[in-house]
């Protein structure tokens, strides 16, 4: 008989590490970090069971809390899908501060992802301009394009779209 930790590979705690440090993410997210297996399912709902975990159904979001499913975080969540959309491997990612809502590291590269709400964009741009420049590729997450031509941000690799599915348009620095 095999035990819980040979079924599901130190997979339960990679997802209690991700939506502790996200809050919220959509369950399509969790199950293609995953790779959409069976055994992902049953410890999703193992651990919902236990209370460990939120599945918030109707909105499809999987939460540390409840709470977190009342107002969830739509710059994390769509910063999420511009992680799981990266063609280079990811090494390491955790999440950021306002208004960088993720940092991650691929290969020798560190990059960040930012969300410029709408109406957001001369705010964005003042705090990125008081935080030190470092050698840091930058995706830019708009709420639409036009907003790229508010921003004068430093070193961003390309603004990005992200619809409701998920899907991510990339847009070459303007």
């Amino acid at each position: 008989m095999k035990t819980r930790d040979q079924i599901y590979h130190r997979e339960g705690e990679k997802l209690l590490r991700f939506l502790t440090t996200y809050h919220a993410l959509k369950y399509e997210q969790v199950m293609k970090m995953f790779g959409n297996q069976d055994s992902i399912k049953s410890l999703i709902t193992s651990l919902v069971k236990q209370g460990r975990i939120y599945h918030d159904k109707e909105a499809g979001l999987l939460c540390d809390s409840p709470e977190a499913a009342k107002n969830p975080d739509r710059g994390t969540i769509a910063a999420f899908w511009v992680l799981l959309d990266f063609e280079k491997p990811i090494v390491f990612h955790t999440s950021g501060d306002f208004p960088v809502k993720l940092h991650f590291f691929s290969e020798n590269e560190e990059y960040e992802i930012l969300y410029v709400p709408l109406e957001q964009e001369i705010l964005v741009d003042h705090v990125m301009k008081s935080i030190p420049r470092h050698d840091v590729l930058r995706l830019v997450v708009l709420e639409n394009i036009q907003q790229a031509a508010k921003l004068s941000i430093e070193g961003v690799l390309a603004f990005c779209v992200v619809n409701d599915s998920g899907s991510v348009s990339y847009y070459g620095r303007r």
